[in-house]
């Protein structure tokens, strides 16, 4: 009895330790080096804001083994209707979520300027895109 226990606590466990590390990194189109991860994508539900991130590089494997050497990987909150982006910061090793207040950083314009084409691909993609409560 024991061991079903064990066995049935461990399987939720296992679930959201591989939901935790999902990635699908997808080359964005027209570009050459600029993936950014469909797995990270959502929408604010409170805002309508895409937040995503980006990395320059070669997408190979999970978000803690992106080469340091590919260079760090970017998070950035979009507001498609106004054509403006979020610096929500860098990250290196994968630890770093959204910061607090994240929702009132400064609106800068041109998302395809920071973004590039994977910006006007997901502002175009928002209604197919996961809507969530975000902290």
């Amino acid at each position: 009895m024991k061991r079903l226990v064990v066995c049935l606590l461990g399987v939720p466990i296992l679930a959201l330790a591989t939901a935790a590390i999902a990635e699908n990194w997808k080359l964005a189109p027209g570009e050459t080096k600029t993936y950014y991860d469909e797995d990270f994508t959502r929408v604010d539900q409170s805002t309508g804001l895409i937040v995503t991130r980006i990395a320059e590089g070669k997408a190979n494997g999970p978000y803690r083994n992106w080469p340091a050497s590919k260079g760090p990987i970017l998070i950035f909150a979009l507001d498609c209707a106004a054509d403006k982006w979020m610096d929500l910061g860098m990250d290196f090793d994968g630890s770093k979520g959204l910061p607090k207040g994240w929702r009132k950083e400064d609106k800068i314009d041109d998302i395809s300027g920071a973004v590039g084409k994977a910006g006007k691909l997901l502002c175009e993609a928002k209604e197919s895109l996961p809507k969530v409560e975000l902290p």
